[in-house]
């Protein structure tokens, strides 16, 4: 599976929070689907697109758990 996060660059959103938001999913995703790759960029717009992800249940699985990785910001350092 793979996760492409791209965050506004408006955001200003600095490399060290974005480096534990990506080991934060690691964490979080790779006991489940252990073939997990992910890529967090700054672009024009934030978005997140998933790929090698077959089934619905699996596709609302990963998009829940990276809305509370998100929201539950223990992880920022």
């Amino acid at each position: 599976m793979r996760v492409e996060i791209m965050i506004d660059k408006e955001q200003k959103i600095n490399q060290s929070t974005l480096e534990a938001l990506e080991a934060e999913l690691y964490r979080n995703l790779r006991p489940l689907y252990p073939k997990t790759a992910i890529r967090i960029r700054k672009g024009s717009a934030n978005g997140i697109e998933l790929s090698g992800v077959k089934l619905d249940d699996d596709k609302e699985r990963v998009m829940e758990i990276l809305q509370h990785v998100w929201e539950d910001d223990s992880w920022m350092q």
